[in-house]
């Protein structure tokens, strides 16, 4: 009898039902959220969906499709509860899309507003981090973007498709900010972020009522961190490099000059890059071995002859001499911010633990600036097309 009693028991535990649920009309779904220092206090920018504009059966068109909705703290977490002040729902961050950091703020640190993310037990870690290049956060979650109604959603897509098909860009999520700042031997490298024109006049409906949104959104340069602090910028060139480096290039394109204001465009399909790390005479060395792949797409140079195997053989080591160029760049630059955004200590604590025991204090500021770094790369042209030289005269 107490058997079947227990049985019963525990069946009724498991029919509770869903005790915790919240309504979806008691939510506000955040997409977008933007961070700033701004008077000695944080500013945070919750980006809303406006359910009633996304919906295809009860749009009205009256509303912009997103709202904002701001708090201010001494703390990141004050600043977040303080937005109930204006708020008429709770907020609900288990959709959250782009992560938009300020300069200021970076400048300052990041690890306060990366914990306080983490912790939040409905926020995922697969949100796009990035950093509002010489302008706040929250003017970049208020632009009205065209095609994409929600402009975080607008950023994200944007910042993924940048980053197969464009060298200079690097999609970061939370956890591999999170595994970045507790690893030794590497620092945080995060996609920048500008807006092209009026930060005010892209607040406005107008903004995408002309064939080009006078203000706009555009991804530019790579944010170099040492800690969690935000110390400098490597500019286009050297963000190729650094995406050749780490061996986050899927594809991009480089211009090889064939003559007078004239280029070859050669388009990179594949990169396969390799750090290796040696210890010789007590100092450490790293290799870093670069293989590409490539396709001849644009020919502007009439004297250029595509059927001969010396010219490929030319243009193989002319792209080559520009990855390498702009590699160089990117090492000379993290050398001079002292900050080792390619993970070469990483390396060398898994190849040499020993040797890294000894120097992993030091090696921020006295080994990686000086450390050499030899570059073997490999650039081999498959295609020139379907037209072999074309009829361009």
């Amino acid at each position: 009898m107490f058997y079947k009693f227990a049985i019963s028991m525990l069946c009724l535990l498991m029919l509770t039902g869903c005790w915790s649920r919240r309504e979806l009309n008691e939510l506000l779904i955040v997409l977008g959220i933007g961070v700033d220092w701004k008077d000695g206090h944080y500013l945070v920018s919750y980006q809303v969906v406006n359910p009633s504009e996304i919906s295809n059966q009860q749009k009205r068109g009256d509303r912009p499709p997103s709202t904002l909705f701001q708090g201010r703290g001494r703390t990141l977490f004050e600043a977040a509860r303080s937005v109930t002040t204006e708020a008429p729902r709770k907020v609900y961050l288990g959709h959250l899309q782009m992560y938009v950091i300020g300069e200021e703020a970076a400048r300052r640190g990041i690890n306060e507003l990366i914990d306080v993310s983490a912790r939040d037990n409905e926020t995922r870690l697969d949100f796009n981090i990035i950093i509002a290049k010489g302008s706040k956060a929250e003017d970049v979650l208020k632009l009205y973007t065209p095609l994409e109604k929600l402009p975080s959603y607008s950023m994200q897509q944007s910042l993924q498709n940048s980053e197969k098909n464009w060298a200079p860009t690097i999609a970061v999520t939370l956890d591999e900010v999170i595994n970045k700042l507790s690893s030794q031997g590497s620092e945080l490298a995060l996609t920048g972020i500008r807006i092209i024109g009026s930060p005010e006049e892209g607040q406005t409906k107008q903004n995408i009522e002309k064939f080009m949104p006078p203000s706009r959104f555009r991804y530019s340069g790579i944010a170099a961190f040492k800690n969690d602090r935000l110390i400098g910028w490597l500019n286009e060139r050297e963000s190729r490099g650094y995406t050749d480096i780490t061996n986050n290039l899927d594809s991009t394109t480089i211009a090889v000059p064939c003559g007078e204001q004239r280029y070859l465009g050669v388009e990179v399909t594949s990169s396969d890059s390799k750090i290796k790390t040696k210890v010789v005479d007590g100092k450490p060395e790293v290799q870093v071995d670069i293989r590409t792949e490539g396709n001849v797409v644009e020919r502007t140079c009439e004297d250029v002859d595509l059927s001969k195997p010396e010219t490929i053989e030319e243009l193989e080591v002319k792209t080559k001499q520009i990855i390498q160029s702009n590699i160089e760049s990117a090492v000379a630059r993290a050398k001079g911010m002292k900050s080792d955004i390619f993970g070469f200590g990483t390396q060398m604590e898994k190849e040499h633990p020993a040797f890294w025991s000894q120097v992993k204090d030091q090696w921020s500021d006295e080994y990686f600036p000086v450390i050499k770094v030899d570059y073997k790369i490999q650039m081999f042209i498959r295609n020139t097309g379907t037209v072999m030289n074309s009829t361009i005269r």
